[in-house]
């Protein structure tokens, strides 16, 4: 058995010398984890991540995310259809 997460949502976009990345993992317990990172594109190099935690997956819409267009796209994806 798999002790890792498994990635279920995964887009990037990119703004000038940023990349931006936003995924969703289920952890093992059927947890959700909601990763927000910052890239320097030109380097590939991480420089801000932050993580937003849920036990449901609808608890994921009422987080507090930053205001990136890779969230929007998330939030109006078909990830929740399912």
């Amino acid at each position: 058995m798999s002790s890792a997460a498994k990635q279920i949502y995964f887009s990037e976009g990119f703004s000038g010398n940023n990349k931006f990345t936003f995924e969703v993992l289920q952890e093992n317990d059927g947890t959700y984890r909601a990763i927000c990172a910052r890239w320097n594109k030109r380097l590939n190099q991480m420089r801000e991540q932050t993580h937003y935690t849920s036990q449901t997956k609808e608890g994921l819409k009422a987080q507090n995310y930053p205001a990136l267009r890779e969230v929007k796209i998330f939030l109006q994806s078909d990830f929740w259809d399912s």
